[in-house]
């Protein structure tokens, strides 16, 4: 059927939208009907849009360095001529990538490196690392915690955030969750520790899984002392420990890893995953000490997927890492976060708005209710739905549904932090003007 008109098109594929697509995955976050055609920078064209939407989510830190960067698209380019997919063997990516990602985890002790597809297939391998090697069942997470929506990975993640009941079993059968103490709570480490320490003796406990900042759960960054705290008490309970870098590492909050941040040094298992590729392959990283793989038989291994050390992925992820390191792309990330905190703190002057925070380039604030202060998700879909109109592309998330987060690209200039900055300021008037 040819198509005659831009309209009629748009009305054919919006057509094809409401009848044949699932109508609860991500593409339910929006009520405006779009589809991209191209990207560049931080700036997205949709089909009949002549002028470019301001993207702040960036794919959920998966496109760290905005999209279509060019010289990672160079990269891309020069992997995908070399070799596609090939099983059962080490390409030189992958051997260099797994020495590059232990090292950078510690010089002193020796780790080693599984690589899979995706965040929640990484989570899944670490929980049941630490179960295989331990001998133990539990698993100990914390309140406001995400880390996928595998079996696995869901039941580690906090209720308000993965609708459980979906997997038709119960799936947090052998888990625990505690209050995770933040900036922006009253939680106190001493009685998140405690909790902890209880549940240690008194359950067979294979692991601890954290964020080092809770990122579904709105960039929630924790008291300055309770990761070094935690990592020191799984070190005494014997207890192994799970960073979760997947969406704040590789750069986001002004570092490599976030844990070094804040004093922890050698955690049993370390994720990555996101953006670690660029964005054009989910390579994700369990970067683990190497006694915790050293009894996984070799024949009848759980580890082992058909993509898991795909030759593509591991390429792009290698030349990245050395991109990164030559030109230097997370230096002064940490201080450029600070500008733009700087250069948002209208934000704070708004009634909606409180607990403006951020490390580095992870940014975001909630929306209350000017009256009670309370949360308020109803507001929080106004506000993102006034940004669409405005051509910025937001989102609301967190356990309550109410916070915004701001996800630039790392490699953002001090004018673009200038446009994202009144382009907000023009959001956040619209949504006054919508709440008159």
């Amino acid at each position: 059927m040819s198509v005659k008109n831009n309209s009629a098109y748009k009305m054919d594929y919006a057509s094809i939208k409401d009848t044949y697509t699932c109508p609860c995955d991500e593409s339910k976050m929006y009520d405006k009907f779009l589809m991209p055609v191209k990207s560049k920078g931080m700036w997205v064209w949709f089909d009949g849009q002549e002028e470019p939407y301001l993207d702040l989510v960036l794919n959920y830190s998966s496109v760290n360095f905005g999209h279509c960067y060019p010289p990672i698209v160079k990269i891309v380019e020069e992997v995908v001529e070399r070799v596609d997919q090939i099983h059962s063997f080490h390409s030189k990516d992958k051997l260099e990538l797994s020495e590059y990602l232990s090292k950078k985890v510690s010089t002193d002790e020796n780790y080693k490196v599984y690589f899979n597809i995706g965040g929640s297939a990484a989570v899944s391998d670490a929980i049941r690392l630490c179960r295989y090697t331990t001998g133990k069942k539990y698993m100990i997470s914390f309140d406001g915690s995400f880390h996928g929506v595998s079996h696995t990975a869901a039941s580690v993640a906090d209720d308000r955030l993965v609708a459980k009941e979906q997997f038709g079993i119960p799936i947090s059968d052998y888990t625990f969750s505690v209050p995770f103490p933040s900036r922006h709570n009253d939680v106190t480490v001493s009685d998140c520790l405690g909790k902890i320490e209880k549940l240690i003796s008194d359950n067979d406990v294979a692991g601890i899984i954290v964020e080092p900042i809770q990122g579904a759960g709105g960039f929630i960054i924790p008291k300055d002392s309770f990761l070094s705290e935690l990592s020191n008490l799984c070190r005494r309970c014997e207890v192994k420990l799970i960073i979760d870098e997947i969406q704040v590492g590789f750069g986001r909050a002004g570092s490599f890893f976030v844990y070094q941040q804040y004093g922890v040094e050698n955690p049993d298992i370390v994720l990555l995953s996101k953006s670690i590729a660029g964005g054009y392959f989910p390579v994700s990283a369990v970067i683990a000490r190497s006694d915790l793989f050293a009894n996984v038989p070799l024949r009848g291994t759980a580890f082992q997927t058909t993509f898991n050390n795909s030759s593509l992925g591991l390429g792009i992820a290698n030349q990245l890492m050395k991109l990164v390191e030559k030109e230097k792309l997370f230096d002064g990330i940490l201080e450029k976060g600070q500008i733009f905190l700087e250069k948002l703190s209208f934000l704070s002057e708004s009634p909606y708005v409180a607990n403006l925070r951020g490390l580095g380039l992870a940014i975001a604030f909630d929306i209350i209710d000017p009256l009670s202060g309370l949360p308020s998700d109803r507001s929080a879909k106004i506000f993102v739905s006034q940004c669409l109109e405005e051509h910025v592309i937001t989102y609301a998330c967190g356990v309550n549904f109410n916070s915004v987060k701001i996800i630039p690209s790392l490699v953002v200039t001090n004018e673009e932090i200038d446009i994202i900055a009144d382009r907000l300021g023009k959001c956040l008037q619209r949504f006054h003007d919508r709440m008159k």
